[in-house]
């Protein structure tokens, strides 16, 4: 995989990019349920074989502006992965809702959430 490049094509529900050897996960669905989670992870997983322990793995959800269950649950799978693979959660791009559905069901403490791109940018550094 090379650096900072995308490695799913972008009519895909997700785009797998590689910056400075954190991985992001951006996710084009705006509603996710059990077929988009489905696939999803099937496509975010490939790319943890070849995770850098101690690098960040970006969930982001700008994009999103719905989750089923499963799309909740897809997001702890994908954090559960992730750090098996060593590497640091992050969630990013929440609106209102979103964030409320995760503060609701306690998942928000299970990563580090990012409200600003600035932010993103520099924890990417």
């Amino acid at each position: 995989m090379s650096h900072d490049s995308p490695t799913s094509p972008a009519h895909s529900l997700v785009t797998i990019s590689v910056k400075n050897q954190h991985v992001v996960v951006r996710i084009h669905a705006t509603s996710i349920a059990a077929r988009e989670a489905i696939t999803i992870v099937e496509q975010a997983s490939k790319v943890l074989e070849g995770a850098v322990k101690g690098k960040r793995f970006v969930i982001d959800l700008s994009r999103t502006s719905a989750l089923s269950s499963m799309g909740l649950g897809m997001c702890v799978d994908l954090r559960n992965r992730a750090v098996d693979a060593g590497m640091r959660p992050l969630l990013t791009g929440m609106n209102v809702q979103l964030a409320e559905t995760f503060s609701l069901m306690r998942v928000d403490r299970l990563f580090t959430i990012v409200t600003s791109a600035g932010e993103l940018e520099r924890l990417l550094l």
